[in-house]
């Protein structure tokens, strides 16, 4: 028996999307900006489909254009929200991705994804073949016969309801003839079918149930008691229409037949390209999986790698010299806690692999490591030098780091695996560590040690083989300074900000940890008392039921998972009902409460600090970010938040001193955009804010309402704000707010012609730069997605402010480290929050760090005008106001 399989290629891509884009989480994107969130789900959905189909295959889609049922119907389907930008730019690739598979796509003006799988499984079960049709439309179990199933995808592939003509019976009590009147009868809010109000599914079950039909049930209406009857008889027309609207078209005009779904052979080299391009890394692992022979010639060979075993401290001795390649192979991304599971080092014709126990008890190991004259390449210098520091051992002659050098050339690769970063450079037959090691609770070292002995040598020889790949890209785009003045130096600095760390008060902590959890248990009280119902709070499904059909508060939008019960939603019912209120404060103070407080517990060493991780080479600005804990995420907005830190605190008898740049990127703006007003007012000590107000609106005296404004487009206009952002910010119509940025480019135009040039700058080159001319590319620009074009252009003009801004601080933050070091200062610099440097600071010298350490901050990089900062001192990181 022939056998068909028919993909609903809508309901899988909006699945796949919406499975990886909910609320919070990061959608997957390459570093290049390109979304892939749902092409990697569509993929692996698809995958298992295949897994389970024989030799036909049809994916069907949606057109976008009006189908009949829309001619016939002008409300069908609307209200429905526009697909979102991320999902639209990603629909060309899944046409890719299918192409590659060999598979057979297909879509009809006129005609909706439903119609073409309703009359392909018509005709293949009268040509005898067996169908299996995959969706999450409950639509297409009309079509369930003998020789049809419809397989529902309720959780993806995991969880998947199959439906033939028993089990639907069963499931139901309905046939599936029956289907399409439980849908006329009920209505469909996604399709906007209005079916009959009230009817329910039980309702309409037990209708269908006792009179089979909905034309039956139509003849007796009048036979039906009450309310519903009533009902019946009214909307008898809206009813049959409802059923025209709801039956699958299954004589659709196709112009082919079912031979021409069959597979076409997989385009292999072209997949596993495709994966690679999108960087989908996890599915180019399970491809060499599957296919392990197939691996292509790459640019950069590295197969035939021979690795000498280091075994003794003699042989370990002889081949320590300068110009070597290092890599340390460790067991966790926090090196603060890690192991290390090996050593790889290269001269670029000979590799070798030393173990952690023979490198680390080595006295000529400890010595070379420690030499300034023994020049070094490694990868990640700066969790190699924290690791170090662990064990009581130095690392210093380290000139060329990988891992800063790639981040420098492409900044959005973020801090990737090493095997990415190597594939950037076309290295691309190097394993991923997952391959070797495995992850999560089964990550571990494998029993053939010629695996991993090999895997990090491999490294070790990459770091040498691209250092001069890297260094004459930097060079030729003059960023060689970058390299080796900024973020070389800086890791120097941050890893002795992050081996110092930052002491926590426990009893602090465990009294706000108390006082949080009580808040929340009282709030909680109060929520399930207004709601009059016990529910789950944290769940937003059991929410949303709560909320709009329980206490049937308006305009609730509900989508496949539930009702939205976002904060945007909440906000719009704050005035409808008290237990709103309530719903946003529990919200506040759980988050509170599990990432920072629990979070900052769970982080504490036996020091009673916190050693947190500064991602060097992550962000796309070259702002630092932290985590474990994340520092410079602290809420301030509420006291809750602020109170936090509290828990902060230096050793005893020190002080905390706090030192905060000043509008910066204001300063920023007015020196790259030569603005000749903001310049004079941050020459002159004005209040900027004030200053812009006085010249917008033309007055003298400016009042409380009018700063207010103008401080919302003073720093908005760095971001691109349009006027309605800036109509939402500030609270007045769209056209006033467009008046106002009218009359603020006047009375600024160098602002105007400065985010014009800078946008055709971007255009041209496809990047733009900072004052140290670190790059931000910006392939946004050059979408067909509309959206993102605009994102490309507001962050054109924000990122070299933003970008110049972060490169300022770090330059401050190496000068300050230098002071510290060179006049052997027991003070110490603990931490940096975005335009803000903390230092724990010894009594004996805080007069001289209250005076040095703005001094140095301003002096950091010439600007047109000065750099301002503001300095305060306490005994906690709270008192720094």
């Amino acid at each position: 028996m022939k056998h068909i399989t028919l993909v609903d290629g809508n309901s899988i891509l909006f699945r796949a999307y919406y499975a990886t884009a909910y609320p919070g989480a990061k959608v997957l994107q390459t570093s290049s900006g390109i979304y892939t969130n749902a092409v990697f789900a569509f993929s692996g959905m698809i995958d298992k489909i295949i897994e389970l189909s024989n030799s036909h295959m049809l994916i069907a889609f949606d057109t976008g254009e009006p189908t009949h049922r829309h001619l016939s119907y002008e409300g069908y389907k609307a209200g429905r929200k526009e697909m979102p930008e991320e999902l639209g730019s990603q629909i060309p690739l899944i046409h890719e991705l299918i192409k590659h598979l060999g598979i057979k796509e297909f879509s009809l003006p006129g005609y909706e994804a439903d119609d073409i799988i309703g009359t392909l499984a018509r005709l293949a079960d009268e040509s005898g073949y067996k169908v299996d049709v995959y969706s999450s439309d409950r639509d297409l179990l009309q079509l369930v016969n003998s020789n049809i199933t419809v397989h529902l995808l309720k959780k993806g592939m995991q969880v998947v309801e199959s439906y033939t003509p028993e089990s639907l019976l069963e499931r139901y009590g309905l046939s599936h003839e029956q289907f399409i009147d439980l849908k006329a009868l009920m209505g469909d809010a996604s399709d906007n079918i209005p079916g009959v109000p009230g009817v329910g599914e039980k309702t309409a079950v037990k209708l269908l149930q006792e009179y089979q039909t909905l034309e039956n049930i139509l003849e007796n209406a009048t036979q039906v008691k009450g309310k519903l009857g009533e009902k019946l008889v009214e909307f008898k027309e809206q009813a049959l229409f409802s059923k025209v609207l709801s039956t699958i078209d299954t004589n659709t005009p196709l112009p082919f037949g079912l031979e021409a779904t069959q597979r076409m052979d997989v385009l292999e080299d072209d997949l596993l390209n495709f994966y690679k391009r999108l960087e989908l890394k996890q599915l180019v692992i399970t491809y060499n999986k599957k296919n392990p022979t197939t691996n292509e010639d790459k640019p950069i060979k590295i197969e035939d790698f021979k690795v000498d075993l280091i075994e003794d401290e003699k042989t370990l001795e002889s081949i320590l010299k300068s110009d070597l390649s290092l890599y340390f192979e460790l067991s966790t991304f926090n090196y603060h806690k890690a192991d290390l599971w090996g050593i790889g080092l290269s001269t670029g014709s000979k590799h070798y692999f030393v173990s952690s126990e023979l490198a680390l008890g080595s006295p000529s190991f400890k010595d070379y490591l420690s030499n300034p004259s023994y020049k070094k390449s490694v990868y990640d210098y700066k969790a190699m030098k924290v690791f170090l520091k662990w064990k009581d051992l130095t690392l210093e002659g380290v000139d060329f780091d990988l891992l800063l050098a790639a981040y420098i050339v492409k900044s959005s690769i973020g801090k990737e695996d090493f095997t990415a970063v190597a594939q950037l450079f076309d290295i691309n037959d190097l394993a991923y560590d997952e391959e070797i090691y495995g992850k999560g609770a089964k990550k571990g070292l494998p029993l053939i040690s010629d695996l991993y002995e090999s895997h990090i040598a491999k490294k070790a020889f990459i770091i040498h083989k691209l250092k001069a790949v890297t260094l004459n890209i930097l060079k030729e785009r003059e960023q060689t300074s970058l390299l080796n003045d900024v973020e070389l130096p800086l890791s120097d600095v941050i890893a002795d900000m992050e081996y110092q760390g930052l002491l926590v008060d426990p009893l602090e902590l465990e009294e706000q940890t108390q006082a949080i959890s009580q808040r929340i248990s009282v709030l909680k009280e109060k929520i399930l008392e207004l709601a009059g119902v016990d529910f789950n709070i944290d769940s937003p499904k059991q929410l949303g039921d709560v909320l709009f059909e329980h206490l049937g508060l308006p305009n609730g939008k509900k989508t496949k998972t539930g009702y939205s019960t976002d904060i945007e939603v909440l906000n719009y019912l704050m005035d409808r009902h008290p237990i709103i209120e309530h719903i946003v404060n529990y919200r506040q103070l759980t988050k509170l409460y599990s990432t920072y407080l629990i979070g900052i517990k769970d982080s504490i060493f036996k020091d009673q600090k916190v050693h947190t991780i500064f991602n060097q080479a992550l962000t796309l600005t070259g702002r630092l970010s932290s985590l474990e804990p994340n520092l410079q995420n602290i809420p301030i907005r509420t006291e809750e938040g602020r109170l936090i830190r509290k828990v902060f605190v230096p050793g005893e008898g020190n002080y905390l001193l706090g030192a905060d740049y000043s509008q910066i990127e204001l300063r920023v703006l007015a020196d790259m955009a030569n603005v000749k007003n903001l310049q004079t007012a941050f020459i002159e000590g004005e209040d900027i804010h004030t200053s812009t107000a006085k010249n917008v609106f033309h007055v003298d005296v400016v009042d409380s309402e009018q700063r207010r404004r103008a401080k919302a487009v003073n720093f908005g206009i760095i971001y691109g704000i349009g006027p309605w952002s800036l109509s939402e910010d500030i609270g007045v119509t769209v056209k006033e707010a467009e008046s106002f940025i009218t009359r603020y480019l006047e009375v600024y135009p160098e602002i105007k012609e400065y985010m014009t040039n800078i946008v055709e700058f971007a255009k041209t080159h496809g990047y733009v730069e900072t004052i140290l001319k670190r790059r931000r590319y910006i392939p946004e620009l050059s979408s067909k997605v509309y959206a993102l074009r605009e994102f490309g252009k507001r962050t054109s003009l924000n990122a070299p402010i933003q970008g110049s801004a972060a490169d300022i601080i770090k330059l401050a933050m190496i000068k300050l480290h230098a002071y510290l070091k060179d006049n052997q200062k027991q003070s110490k610099l603990i931490l940096q929050v975005h335009d803000e440097l903390i230092l724990e600071v010894v009594p004996g010298e805080l007069e001289e760090m209250k005076e040095v350490v703005p001094r140095i901050m301003q002096d950091a990089y010439p600007l047109k005008v000065s750099l301002k900062t503001s300095c305060d001192v306490g005994k906690t990181w709270y008192e720094l106001k």
